[in-house]
């Protein structure tokens, strides 16, 4: 499984349980109108008409963004439309881009499509958004879930329902 190398190990507590979990996986069939955040992985299948954010974003062949991307790790094989800020990028034969890519590093694979400027950054997360004709709104994002654009990725932390109670 690709999602193997993020998975950390634990002591057996609460958090760590929801941490052994799978992926967030959309399927095919899936379109999502709206922004997606995650402190985990994400397996994009469907189409996202959003801002996507997570701790890993993996862009299948069938898969398609329209918006942000914003992750410590992007894997793509299939379309994103919008910039892309990650620690790692990672750029597969047949995946395509159109938009700008602020990493730490990058690979790209023969036959992969890139539309943008790519540039290294120390602090790729931290870095502003540059400027695209997204539907990116983060003052309603900020609103919604707490995350301020301008100080960067943090995972979203949600608490495990306790039983009894």
């Amino acid at each position: 499984m690709l999602f193997r190398n993020f998975r950390k190990k634990t002591n057996g507590s609460a958090e760590g349980n929801r941490t052994r979990s799978g992926p967030s996986i959309l399927t095919e069939d899936v379109v999502i109108e709206g922004n997606l955040i995650s402190g985990g992985e994400l397996q994009i299948d469907g189409t996202v008409n959003g801002d996507v954010r997570a701790h890993a974003v993996v862009v299948d062949a069938q898969g398609v963004i329209h918006g942000e991307v914003v992750a410590e790790e992007v894997l793509v094989r299939g379309r994103i439309i919008g910039p892309i800020r990650g620690i790692h990028v990672h750029v597969y034969a047949g995946g395509h881009i159109e938009g700008d890519v602020i990493n730490e590093t990058i690979s790209i694979d023969n036959g992969a499509y890139i539309d943008g400027t790519i540039r290294r950054s120390e602090d790729p997360l931290g870095e502003p958004s540059p400027q695209y004709e997204g539907n990116y709104d983060p003052s309603a994002e900020e609103r919604q879930f707490g995350v301020h654009d301008d100080q960067g990725y943090r995972a979203v932390q949600f608490k495990t329902p306790v039983k009894g109670t």
